[in-house]
């Protein structure tokens, strides 16, 4: 049993943690293209219905996805997808790479959809075996497995017409690799049974790695990942102490790790009895990517973007208030 599912997960070890990336320079952020909307083609074919599925059947605000990395493939999607939604856009990031985003599907293409049969129904129906997506807005904590799928242990999934769709999206997500996406399916419980699925043997045919996240209590499938490299569990090695606070004059620098830095000005600052207390104009700053914390100074550093919130667990809010009013004490002496 469950031959098709790994039995190891590769680990990758990290020496410190990757900095934020608030996107601070204006020729990092994706240029925006609105496409003028195009009149809706006569018939579908299985490239459009395969992306419009989710619009058609859970929602017509769908936010779809499609990146444009192969000319022959974006020019199809362009073609044969876009013209079925009022809304297109063309996001174009600072290194050239650029995806499409589709919203509001147009009724007549509702209906279109719903009277087509193409190679795409039976994964379709597969993929979502109910459209109650209200479990999609589940709060509740819940413990994540994730489960890779031995790809060369599945069936292949033949029938006409899937075997050029699966290269369009082979050309479409992994020429060259992009960024790992996931499905999020509806009704599926991990079972071996799954094995099976017709959505996990096509996915097996373009997809170089597969994984399954599953709820741990409910044996609920929440989503498949598709990645062209090995999905690997990240260890963080603290092979340091974290760094104490430090004062600059009035102000007292807390080290939150990840290049990050809460600057608090002493006085200003009452003595807190709950972190929301915190003064107005603190602020958390950026430090530089080759930065050390022992040689910051928010002078010449750049706070994170108005609007960016950050939490914290219990035992970090109160490490930082008691740090705080100790710090608060030795200032007003």
């Amino acid at each position: 049993m469950y031959n098709w599912i790994h039995n190891y997960t590769k680990l990758e070890y990290l020496t410190e943690e990757e900095p934020y990336d608030f996107g601070f320079a204006a020729e990092n952020r994706p240029r925006i293209h609105r496409l003028e909307p195009q009149p809706q083609p006569a018939i579908m074919s299985a490239l459009a219905q395969y992306f419009i599925a989710a619009s058609a059947l859970l929602s017509e605000n769908t936010y779809t996805s499609i990146p444009m990395r192969s000319g022959e493939a974006a020019e199809r999607v362009l073609e044969e997808v876009s013209p079925h939604f009022a809304e297109a856009r063309q996001h174009t990031g600072a290194g050239g790479e650029s995806e499409l985003v589709l919203q509001k599907l147009k009724p007549s293409s509702g209906e279109l959809f719903r009277v087509t049969t193409t190679c795409v129904m039976p994964l379709i129906n597969d993929l979502y075996r109910h459209q109650d997506t209200s479990g999609w807005q589940n709060t509740r904590k819940r413990t994540v497995v994730k489960y890779p799928v031995n790809v060369q242990a599945l069936a292949p999934y033949e029938a006409e017409g899937i075997a050029e769709l699966q290269a369009l999206l082979r050309k479409l997500y992994f020429e060259p690799p992009g960024d790992d996406f996931g499905l999020m399916p509806l009704g599926w419980q991990f079972d071996d049974q799954l094995q099976h699925s017709v959505v996990l043997r096509f996915l097996a045919g373009f997809a170089p790695y597969l994984t399954l996240r599953v709820n741990e209590e409910t044996l609920e499938v929440i989503s498949i990942d598709l990645s062209a490299q090995e999905f690997t569990h990240p260890v963080l090695l603290y092979d340091e102490e974290p760094q104490p606070p430090r004062r600059n004059g009035n102000v007292l620098y807390l080290d939150l790790g990840s290049k990050l830095v809460h600057v608090i000005d002493l006085s200003k600052q009452g003595r807190l009895e709950r972190w929301a207390d915190l003064h107005e104009e603190a602020r958390v700053y950026l430090m530089p990517p080759e930065g050390a914390f022992a040689d910051f100074d928010h002078l010449t550093a750049r706070p994170i973007p108005a609007g960016v919130s950050l939490f914290y667990d219990t035992d970090t809010v109160t490490r930082m208030v008691e740090t705080v009013n100790r710090e608060l004490e030795t200032f007003k002496e």
